[in-house]
This record gives structure tokens, C-alpha cells and sequence, in this order.
């Protein structure tokens, strides 16, 4: 009997050190825990942060559980009032500490709040988790970033290329190591939510926006699209390494009125798709958020989308986004003023709501609908880890952000984006003197779209006027700043003029009217051309502009789009002084005239007929001037 008894355990024993997975299940990992605030309690061996400070282990507290499990006993706990906080994504200017000791709201984007050092910045979040681990439940805060460029909201964060520069290079692998940086970045200072990126389809050259865009090919957007919101979350399901990824501007913010950002969508039957396939391939990837647009309507739709923007809309977030596309994550709008009109269309958490819209919301939505949404935004925040541990490591953030990793792989990615429309007598700039010209050579902004600190705050980077007198010596380089100060005899010099727009944001800086250059940079480059130079020209663009007079007035024109501030110049001087392949494509048509701009529907991809450049134009060149 004993022997069989031995046999039986001696087999029982064998196969469980076969299935190791099966007693790792079994036996609960411990995770880090930090607490500043409230008491730490030990139940059966564990340890766990006792948030509600009863001095008992509830279930919102058990690590143990499912994070399903964690929201359900935890929405039991709250009212409706705690709730609707949960929701408000509030922008964070400047701080009160009672929004999260006694509010204890959701979210908050941090804008200019943290621009600061990035162990600053780290230590600004802290101190904020820290009034929310004061509150009655001690709910931590989610702290988001606007990151079309980047960690850009803290000064010492690498600068990425824009959307634009991406599409340029196509390429998911590349993209998928930037979202890595960004996600690395934003870990490292404490901010759990990107609001990026953009799934937007270019249909129209008009729509300022478009350098958040990559690309006018619904394919390539799908690709680039699933790399970026895996990088950034690490997968398809949120963990503790991951930042939120939120799509947008749902259901594709591409088709303006003439291009003039804000105006009613002009998507119809035959685009509808066209729009949509970059958020259903990020829907399929397991994006965590979406957000619609808050500035359009989408008639298309019908409904109450004739009238509401995107994120007002049921149309759009309840009926489409839920019910066709099936989307079962959170619906983070864009900043608006409406956020009982948004939260009964569907949405989750509200851009620019205050502590004051919690009355609001209490008032005008029904408490089902309150914990509808708050059960989304809790199993995220439990997914994240951040109950455990939502600090960071104040000096590692200096370690992490703007590291020569990153920027290698910045510059590598600027250095890829570069398209050459024209190449003509190019000659090596090595051992000649130069000339830079034009204003935007002096611009680091414009090296990025405008989603960084806005002036009067100082953005350090290299100008292009910097990165070439870095490169061959400031006594070698002359600037000319405009038309009037052009020599008279510039032969066998070459000139690198760049021109195109300042940066912003919404609304591009020479309107939405023309494409066309001003006359300022036309006279600049007629000047150049006179005086005998040769002329090269680098084009900062964040979208697609007519450049058929400059083409012709150029012996060379290289798109440089926004490359980043941080190794945007020095990928341009690098690539013109035959250091690196050229070898981007354009992520777009680039039109003749301004008419048949007019004549291009405003929600279609690659209509312009008979366009001065066609989608995916570039020349490549291995070594400029050789």
C-alpha cells in the first residue's frame, strides 16, 4: 500500500515539475508597492496598500483579483459624485491641491505644467500622486500628454519627427522604435496616456493638421497605425509597462470644409471606409482610447451628428464607434465645454472638463451611465499598475529622456524622411563656403508642428543656421535673411534656402486659402537664382503645398517636413553633405495649381489629376553631390 501511496505522489510530483506555468499560476507574484500617504497591510505572507485607510484588506485593494474584479467592489464604494470625477480629464496649467486630495479627478493633462527638467517633471507628478493617494479611496491620477511630437511638454524630452516625416519613410518598424522612445519617455516622468496617434487619412492639401497625418494611402496608415499603438502599449492589453494609446480624431478628421479646420466633415458613402480604416485596424491591434473630433460635425452620419461635433455626438461614438465597429475601450473626447452632452452621447472621460463639471455630470447623466463609464477608466488604471505603484524614479528620468538612444533613433528617422523632388548640378559642399538663407533658418520651432510649450517659453534644438555653422565653421557659412541682402554675384556658390510655414497647430500660418509661397520666400529664392547660385532648396511643410514656380527656380528641392527639433537640422545638414541616403517618399500628392486643389474633393485620397508630383515621389540618392 505504501508503495503505491509513493508511486502515486512521486508521479503527482513529476508532473507538476513538468507544468512549472501551472504552480506559477498558483502562487501570486508580489508586486512593488510604494506608498507615501496611507499604511501598508500584510494578509496571509502578501503585502497591500490599504488605500481606503480602514486597516482591512478589501477587494480593491487585492492585487490578487482580476482588475474586472478590483472596479466592481470599488465602484460599490464610490457615489455618483466620485464617479463623474473619475471622468474629468482636466488640463493642467496650474495646480490645486484639493482637485485631488478632496476631488480626487481622473485625469490631467499636463501642457506646460511640467516643462521643466525632466527630474523636475518627475517630481511634479509625484507630488500629484501623492495628493490623490490622500483622497478617501486614494484613486490615482492618469497624467496624458499631447505627443505628436514627442514627449514635447517636458524640455528635456527627445523631439520626435512628426506623423508627415513618418509616412514619409513608411516603414512600421521605425515607427514602432519612435512609440518605443515616446513610451520609454513618458514612463520615466510619470505620464500614463499619450493622445496620440493620429489614424487621420490626407484628403485634402488644405487641412493644416496634415503634418500629424501619415499618409493619403489608407494601407500605409493601417500599417503604421497598429505599430505605433503596440509599441506604446506594449501589446494589445494594457499592462504594467504600458502607456495608453488614443487614437484619433475619430472618424477621420481629414475631410474639412475646404480645408478649414473645424468646419462639417465632408465624408460620404463611397470615403466612409476610406476614413475609417486606420482607427479599425487600431481597434483590432487593442487600442486602449479613441477619441472623436471635437471641432466637426460628420452629416454624413445623420442624427444628432448634424448638428454636434464627433465627441458630442451618439451618432458617431455610440452608434458607429460601439455598435457597427464594435469597440469596447474608452471614448476620451477632445477639449470642449459640453461634458453632460458628451457623456450621454457615449463618452468616457471629458477634455477639459474641471471639478465644477462634476456637479454637472451629476445632475444631467444618469448614474448608470456614470459607472458605465468610471468601470472603463478603473479596470484601466488597474491594468496599469498604478494602484500599486503610481511613482516614478525622479533621477532615473533625467537617465531616460533625450539619452543618445533616443536620439539616435530620432535623427534616423528625420534622415529617412528626406524627399528629393529635384536633383541638378549638385555639387559637394565639402570645402566650400556656403550661403543659408531665409527666416525659417533661424527657426527651431518650425522644425516640429506647434504641440510643444507655446511662447514665450524657450524650445532649445538646433535652428539649421546653427547645424550648418556647427558643421563647417560659422566663418564659413554667410546669412541672408531676406531678398534685399542678396549679393549681386553669387556664381559657383551654393545657397540653401529654406522656406515653407512656421509651426502651429489647427491653424496654418498662411491660412487655408493658398498653397501657394509667399512672395517674400519667392523673391528670396528668384534673388538666389539671379545672383548665379545653386540653388537648394529645403522645404519646412506641414502639408502639401504648390510648388510648381519653386521647383523650377531651384537646381535641387529636398522635403524636410518636420524632422524634430532635436536632430531634425542636424539630420538635413548630414543628409546635404552626402553623409546619408536620401531616400524618403512623399506621403502625398503635391498639386500643380491652387485649382485643381479647388477641383479635388475635400474626403478623397489621390484625386488631384495630373498632379506636379504623384503620391510616393522621391528621388533616391546615395550621397548628395557625389
Amino acid at each position: 500500500m505504501w508503495r503505491k501511496l509513493a508511486s502515486v505522489l512521486l508521479a503527482g510530483l513529476l508532473t507538476l515539475s513538468a507544468c512549472p506555468a501551472v504552480l506559477a499560476e498558483e502562487a501570486p507574484v508580489q508586486p512593488e508597492l510604494v506608498a507615501r500617504v496611507k499604511n501598508i497591510i500584510e494578509v496571509d505572507g502578501y503585502q497591500f496598500k490599504d488605500l481606503n485607510n480602514n486597516g482591512e484588506l478589501d477587494p480593491y485593494e487585492d492585487w490578487r483579483l482580476t482588475p474586472e474584479e478590483r472596479a466592481e467592489d470599488l465602484l460599490g464604494r464610490m457615489d455618483a459624485t466620485q464617479k463623474a470625477a473619475q471622468m474629468v480629464h482636466l488640463t493642467l496649467v496650474s495646480k490645486k491641491d484639493d482637485w485631488f486630495t478632496d476631488s480626487n479627478v481622473g485625469f490631467a493633462l499636463v501642457y506646460e505644467y511640467i516643462f521643466d527638467s525632466a527630474t523636475e517633471a518627475a517630481q511634479r507628478t509625484n507630488e500629484i500622486q501623492e495628493l490623490s493617494e490622500s483622497s478617501a479611496l486614494g484613486i490615482p491620477l492618469i497624467f496624458s500628454m499631447d505627443t505628436e511630437a514627442g514627449a514635447a511638454f517636458v524640455k528635456d524630452a527627445t523631439f520626435l519627427p512628426d506623423e508627415i516625416n513618418q509616412g514619409a519613410v513608411g516603414d512600421p518598424e521605425l515607427v514602432a522604435r519612435l512609440n518605443e522612445v515616446l513610451r520609454q519617455e513618458l514612463l520615466a516622468v510619470g505620464v500614463r496616456m499619450a493622445l496620440s496617434p493620429d489614424a487621420d487619412l490626407i484628403t485634402d492639401p488644405r487641412w493644416g493638421r496634415n503634418q500629424e497625418c501619415y499618409s493619403e494611402n489608407t494601407e500605409v496608415v493601417q500599417e503604421l497605425i497598429v505599430a505605433a499603438v503596440q509599441a506604446l502599449q506594449v501589446g494589445s492589453t494594457l499592462t504594467e509597462d504600458s502607456v495608453i494609446a488614443t487614437v484619433k480624431h475619430f472618424p477621420g478628421a481629414g475631410a474639412q470644409t475646404d480645408g478649414v479646420d473645424g468646419t462639417p466633415l465632408t465624408i460620404q458613402e463611397d470615403s466612409i471606409d476610406l476614413h475609417l480604416a486606420g482607427f479599425k485596424a487600431a481597434i483590432e491591434a487593442g487600442v486602449a482610447a479613441v477619441m472623436p473630433y471635437g471641432y466637426s460635425t460628420v452629416p454624413y452620419l445623420g442624427g444628432d451628428a448634424v448638428e454636434n461635433s464627433a465627441d458630442q455626438s451618439a451618432a458617431v461614438m455610440t452608434d458607429l464607434l460601439r455598435g457597427e465597429l464594435g469597440y469596447t475601450g474608452i471614448i476620451q473626447t477632445d477639449w470642449g465645454l459640453n461634458f453632460v452632452g458628451a457623456a450621454n452621447a457615449g463618452a468616457d472621460i471629458l477634455g477639459g472638463a474641471g471639478v465644477r463639471s462634476t456637479r454637472q455630470l451629476v445632475e444631467g447623466v444618469a448614474e448608470e451611465r456614470l459607472t458605465d463609464a468610471c468601470r472603463r477608466i478603473l479596470v484601466a488604471k488597474f491594468e496599469l499598475g498604478i494602484f500599486e505603484n503610481p511613482y516614478v524614479d525622479e533621477e532615473n528620468a533625467a537617465a531616460v529622456l533625450g539619452s543618445e538612444e533616443h536620439r539616435a533613433v530620432a535623427r534616423e528617422a528625420a534622415a529617412r524622411s528626406l524627399t528629393l523632388l529635384k536633383y541638378e548640378n549638385a555639387a559637394a559642399l565639402a570645402e566650400q563656403k556656403i550661403v543659408v538663407a531665409g527666416e525659417l533658418a533661424q527657426d527651431v520651432r518650425a522644425l516640429n508642428s506647434g504641440w510643444t510649450a507655446k511662447d514665450p517659453i524657450e524650445i532649445e534644438g538646433t535652428t539649421l543656421l546653427e547645424a550648418f555653422q556647427n558643421k563647417i565653421g560659422a566663418e564659413n557659412v554667410t546669412y541672408i535673411a531676406e531678398a534685399a541682402q542678396v549679393p549681386a554675384d553669387l556664381t559657383g556658390t551654393t545657397a540653401i534656402v529654406v522656406i515653407g510655414e512656421e509651426s502651429g497647430t489647427h491653424e496654418p500660418s498662411w491660412g487655408t486659402e493658398t498653397l501657394e509661397f509667399p512672395q517674400e520666400q519667392v523673391d528670396l529664392v528668384k534673388a538666389l537664382a539671379d545672383a548665379g547660385a545653386n540653388v537648394v532648396e529645403v522645404v519646412l511643410m506641414n502639408r502639401a503645398y504648390v510648388m510648381t514656380e519653386m521647383v523650377d527656380l531651384a537646381d535641387s528641392v529636398l522635403l524636410a517636413y518636420r524632422p524634430g527639433v532635436t536632430c531634425g537640422a542636424e539630420a538635413v545638414v548630414n543628409a546635404l553633405y552626402g553623409e546619408t541616403p536620401i531616400t524618403g517618399k512623399t506621403p502625398f500628392q503635391i498639386p500643380r495649381t491652387m485649382e485643381q486643389v479647388l477641383n479635388q474633393r475635400e474626403d478623397l485620397p489621390m484625386d488631384i489629376e495630373d498632379p506636379l508630383f504623384e503620391y510616393g515621389f522621391g528621388i533616391e540618392v546615395e550621397s548628395f553631390g557625389a
